[in-house]
């Protein structure tokens, strides 16, 4: 009996021990509860806190700050109802709800910005601003390819882009950008922008560039008369015989890639006593491209032929007779000295066709064409010159002293 007593009494015991447990263990449930809730609301709190950004514009050296909605479904909200006040860079500035605020900085040295958010989430936080030393101007000098403007450090390499109609701005070194002189007077503002994105302002005055002259006369001292072939695609054996033979001076005015492609006949036209004239390199319209293009036909041609041929030209026809004032500045860009037009023609049949429907006379320029046939063509001419007591005479840019410019485009090929 007194076993069994016993054997209730620990049971007894034991479920008084479970009553006072299970209490307990509520009570820590509902407190870890109430934890996680709690934090839960602080996450979410924050996490609906607007974010701040900022971006440094080195062309104006100015800092753009402006708020990022917070995460969460009250993220927008809170942001429509939050603004900007920045200062730390002269007077505080705010920003409208929602909105951005642009904070102008010196250049060249670190700035400190102190951001406050206020509204439903309020905060604040420093944002360290270090922009590039300000571009500026060291010198600007005129040169032989117009004016040169030498900056404060190094500048971006951009394709040569239009100023003052078809003048053009490069860089030529890593801190110098030239703007070309034109056809025209040039007055305008040119902003240089550095490798670091800050821009400087640089107001430029360039004077009209030098035009090279058209003559279609040359000087008729001992009745002078003087031939001149024009492209080179159809090199004529007999034109070379008569040249040999009768120490006839002949001009040619040459297409760079006619002259690549028959190469060893115009080397013997040079030491035949020929003259060799830049006739471009492929023979476009030099009137409906740019200055750009218009230089690089004739300087390319001038330079190419110079060194397959041993003679670099000082004289240019330009392609069809066409000319402006942009093509006269090209060929003075491109290294030439005077540009030749005609006065006369020898058609297919030998005939000879002068400016006035008269005879040859004293002066005058005649034009064929390196074509099938100029042998023949060449022969008749040669008699029409000594019929009228002419005188064949080699071109040079000194027979044009004294003569009169020809105003206006020619009309050929």
């Amino acid at each position: 009996m007194s076993w069994n007593a016993d054997i209730r009494t620990r049971s007894g015991k034991a479920d008084s021990r479970r009553l006072i447990l299970i209490p307990a263990a509520a009570t820590l449930i509902f407190i870890g509860l109430g934890v996680a809730w709690v934090g839960q609301g602080a996450a979410a709190a924050a996490a609906g806190t607007p974010g701040v950004a900022w971006a440094l514009s080195p062309a104006t050296n100015t800092v753009t700050v402006r708020l990022t909605p917070g995460a969460g479904p009250a993220g927008r909200q809170i942001l429509a109802h939050s603004h900007l006040l920045v200062s730390g860079s002269g007077r505080a500035q705010q920003s409208p709800a929602g909105g951005e605020v642009r904070v102008p900085v010196p250049p060249g040295r670190r700035t400190q910005l102190q951001v406050q958010v206020a509204g439903p989430r309020p905060s604040q936080q420093t944002v360290s601003v270090a922009p590039p030393r300000a571009l500026r101007v060291t010198a600007a000098k005129r040169s032989a390819a117009g004016l040169l403007v030498s900056m404060s450090g190094p500048v971006r390499r951009r394709p040569s882009r239009p100023l003052c109609g078809r003048d053009t701005v490069s860089a030529v070194t890593a801190t110098q950008v030239v703007v070309a002189s034109g056809p025209a007077p040039c007055r305008a503002v040119l902003r240089v922008t550095g490798r670091s994105g800050e821009q400087a302002v640089v107001r430029v005055a360039i004077p009209a560039l030098r035009e090279i002259p058209v003559y279609s006369f040359a000087n008729p001292a001992h009745r002078a008369i003087y031939i001149t072939v024009d492209d080179g695609w159809t090199p004529s054996p007999k034109v070379l015989d008569l040249m040999r033979q009768a120490h006839l001076p002949v001009t040619a005015f040459l297409i760079l890639q006619a002259a690549e492609r028959n190469l060893p006949y115009w080397r013997a036209f040079v030491a035949a006593g020929g003259t060799v004239g830049d006739h471009t390199v492929s023979h476009p319209n030099l009137t409906k491209v740019s200055l750009r293009t218009a230089t690089m036909q004739w300087g390319q041609a001038r330079t190419g032929l110079g060194r397959l041929l041993g003679h670099t030209p000082v004289m240019g026809r330009p392609p069809y007779g066409a000319f402006d004032r942009t093509v006269q500045a090209a060929a003075y860009r491109g290294g030439l000295r005077a540009l030749v037009g005609w006065s006369a023609t020898v058609g297919s049949t030998g005939a000879v066709h002068t400016w006035n429907g008269r005879k040859l006379e004293p002066g005058e320029i005649v034009l064929l064409h390196w074509v099938p046939g100029l042998g023949s063509q060449m022969t008749r001419l040669i008699r029409v010159i000594h019929a009228g007591h002419l005188n064949p005479t080699p071109l040079t840019p000194a027979d044009f002293a004294g003569v009169t410019p020809q105003r206006r485009s020619l009309d050929g090929d």
